[in-house]
């Protein structure tokens, strides 16, 4: 008797060597505990949150310390007395001392530094951010395809089944003379081509969990397995997660690495600027030296001011260049905004599309399910060849992987959309 093969199938019957089964939220959370890709990115946090400390002292005084000694092979200092005798002085000595000096007035380089490391760090948490959601939609991806794989073999291993019974029949009739045995050949040659493709499939499926599992952070030999199946009621419209692409573009990490672009030039312009300014400079410390073999020492406070003027001669065209990079970082934030905003518009635009293609597929498995019916009933009342029988089973084993092939690829449109609109 053929019997219509169903879409989906048991992931746990279906896989009882796996030592454990994940569902789509386990994989993303291991993924993004444990993928390579947001360790490193974590550890860029790390760097850019300490480079940050370190501009932040920049604030306190700077302090320093120095001594030196020094041994002549005669006087430094020689004169001669009435033309009588020669005086020396100086031909040893040393000399120690401690200082400090608080800025005062750095030309902003000190405050816009600061800033400009609180920038850094943003774009290390934007990036680690975006790493992660990259990390999601990868996962997403080789977890649905998974499950489509799965739900394949299940369609090819039952109309291999249902071949199985068809041949069975076939060779019966053979034998009692009622069919030639070209039919029979037919009905082996169409079960060797599904056999065939379940080779195929079985590959993959194992391809497939090696690249979930290296994804999830386990290596490329645990033994895992996924938990859902493709469902054969048609999932709910996407409607629901529509929002408007002008605005959801302010909400993505793209975007807002642009943003800190433009913040992070408009800084450097800044600090460039400061670098021509007066530096003033406050301080204090504590000397010695013994060079008249007498030892002294003492405290002073100082006062310092570094006026640079022969360095606005070239400074003014470094200034000019930073103003050139702050222009062209404002105009790539505008141009790249508007490519996001068309990006998300084709994200929405692909998985609309993908729905669509859904439904089509799915109303195939129930037409293709009708016509394998009408031919079956034929076909045993002798009013159709094994030929026709035989192509409307390929013609229904093919709705049903298109539906499962269209279903993965919507879910798969569902995590990019919701990554380009900033809310995976």
């Amino acid at each position: 008797m053929l019997a219509v093969a169903v879409v989906a199938g048991n992931a746990r019957a279906a896989s009882p060597d796996a030592d454990s089964i994940y569902s789509l939220r386990q994989c993303r959370e291991l993924a993004v505990k444990n993928n390579a890709a947001i360790i490193t990115s974590a550890r860029n946090l790390e760097a850019a949150q300490e480079t940050r400390k370190e501009a932040f002292t920049k604030y306190f005084p700077e302090i320093s310390a120095g001594a030196s000694a020094f041994w002549a092979n005669h006087d430094m200092i020689q004169y001669t007395v009435l033309d009588l005798f020669t005086l020396g002085v100086i031909k040893n000595g040393k000399a120690a001392g401690v200082w400090a000096v608080q800025p005062v007035f750095m030309g902003g380089q000190i405050v816009n530094g600061n800033k400009l490391a609180a920038v850094g760090e943003d774009v290390a948490r934007i990036r680690k951010d975006q790493a992660a959601d990259d990390v999601l939609v990868a996962t997403d991806d080789l977890y649905w395809k998974l499950v489509s794989l799965k739900a394949l073999r299940t369609t090819v291993v039952n109309a291999i089944e249902m071949l199985d019974s068809l041949v069975a029949d076939v060779g019966a009739a053979v034998e009692a003379g009622i069919v030639v045995r070209n039919d029979l050949l037919k009905a082996e040659l169409k079960r060797n081509e599904y056999r065939n493709s379940l080779i195929d499939l079985d590959n993959g499926i194992g391809l497939m969990k090696k690249l979930l599992s290296q994804q999830m952070g386990l290596g490329v030999t645990a033994a895992i397995d996924v938990e859902e199946d493709v469902p054969e009621a048609l999932p709910a419209c996407p409607d629901s997660i529509y929002t408007d692409s002008g605005t959801a573009v302010y909400d993505t990490s793209d975007r807002r690495l642009l943003e800190k672009n433009v913040e992070a030039k408009v800084l450097e312009k800044r600090m460039k600027v400061g670098e021509y300014l007066p530096k003033v400079g406050v301080g204090a410390g504590w000397f010695y030296h013994d060079i008249f073999d007498q030892n002294h020492n003492f405290g002073a406070v100082m006062l310092t001011v570094d006026v640079p003027i022969s360095a606005w001669w070239g400074g003014s065209h470094s200034i000019r260049k930073k103003n050139i990079e702050l222009e062209n970082a404002r105009t790539e934030l505008n141009d790249l905004s508007q490519k996001l905003e068309i990006e998300i518009s084709d994200k929405w635009d692909n998985l609309t599309g993908a729905y669509r293609k859904m439904q089509i597929a799915h109303q195939d498995i129930d037409q293709s399910a009708e016509n394998l019916r009408i031919t079956k009933a034929y076909y045993e009342a002798g009013m159709n060849t094994i030929t026709d029988l035989l192509d409307a089973q390929t013609l229904h084993v093919k709705s049903q992987g298109e539906y499962i092939s269209s279903y993965g690829a919507f879910r798969t449109s569902i995590s990019q959309y919701l990554n380009a609109t900033g809310r995976l």
